[in-house]
């Protein structure tokens, strides 16, 4: 008896957990009828599974629709699953060394499971104006550079899910036709970075490049941050290779697949790619230098 006990505990966690992994996955909230079909369980057995993970707060309930979608815990889960890969950890010493290497604001960011950009770790500029990054504070990942650097090196079905709906326009440069985000996925999976022409905030800038692990898809993105009015295109020309560089250099502490690495390299312009094999970080060059005592907000 005990022992068909302890079988039937099990089973009942397997089905606990698939039920988290069919939400999940969804593209939409799913309610207690969705789920009897996809699993082929009763309304009655479903209704206590379910009840049992919104208890324990890993699903929330709307209450208009009576459906459910993942909660912030499991994204808290995410997040610390992130930290045990070390991914912050492998990331800080490139950090750094960007970060001494430009002046600029330097940061690490990841996408979670609620289609957001979260920060994990950054290091500001030593520059008089610069931008400010709050750690934790969250972003929509199709108009700021890090999103767009991981959303070009995920699944279709993850980019679909992100860019479902209508998207918020916050600028006039943010990009909120899909067609032209599509795109602009595309150049940024043959530069291996993303730019960010104040479309999120009008008045910060950035770049980023993806960080990927042994599938070669992005796990996070390494990103830098500049005023709107100094990102030129020779600021670009300069930051580019060494954003790509140290990404990369964060993607094979990870285990990226060489594979998957040379193939993204070879869809590069030759001038990054030879960038990526032979850039030192040296400093900045003075004449990027601001004098002004400002801060950007």
């Amino acid at each position: 008896m005990a022992r068909s006990k302890r079988k039937t505990t099990v089973q009942s966690l397997q089905r606990g957990l698939e039920i988290l992994v069919a939400v999940a996955q969804a593209d939409r909230a799913l309610g207690i009828t969705d789920l009897s079909r996809q699993f082929g369980l009763a309304k009655g057995s479903i209704s206590r599974l379910v009840a049992t993970l919104a208890e324990q707060s890993f699903l929330t309930r709307d209450p208009e629709t009576a459906k459910y979608r993942l909660s912030s815990r499991v994204w808290e889960l995410g997040i610390g699953a992130v930290s045990q890969l070390d991914v912050r950890g492998i990331a800080r010493p490139v950090m750094e060394k960007l970060n001494a290497a430009t002046r600029e604001t330097v940061h690490l960011t990841v996408l979670t499971e609620s289609d957001e950009m979260v920060f994990l770790d950054k290091l500001d500029s030593t520059r008089a104006v610069r931008p400010n990054v709050e750690l934790g504070a969250t972003l929509p990942p199709y108009c700021v550079a890090n999103g767009k650097a991981m959303l070009a090196f995920l699944p279709q079905t993850r980019v679909d899910r992100v860019l479902r709906g209508k998207l918020r326009r916050f600028t006039n440069t943010t990009i909120v036709r899909k067609g032209e985000l599509l795109a602009a996925l595309d150049t940024v999976r043959r530069l291996g970075y993303a730019v960010n022409h104040g479309e999120y905030r009008a008045d910060v800038s950035g770049l980023a490049a993806p960080i990927c692990d042994h599938t070669g898809l992005a796990v996070a993105a390494l990103g830098v941050s500049v005023p709107a009015n100094r990102m030129t295109a020779e600021l670009i020309g300069d930051l580019a290779p060494r954003l790509v560089a140290s990404a990369q250099q964060i993607s094979s502490a990870l285990g990226e697949r060489e594979g998957a690495a040379a193939a993204r390299e070879s869809e590069r312009p030759p001038h990054v790619v030879r960038a990526n094999r032979g850039i030192g970080l040296a400093p900045a060059p003075k004449r990027d230098r601001v004098r002004s005592s400002r801060r950007a907000p």
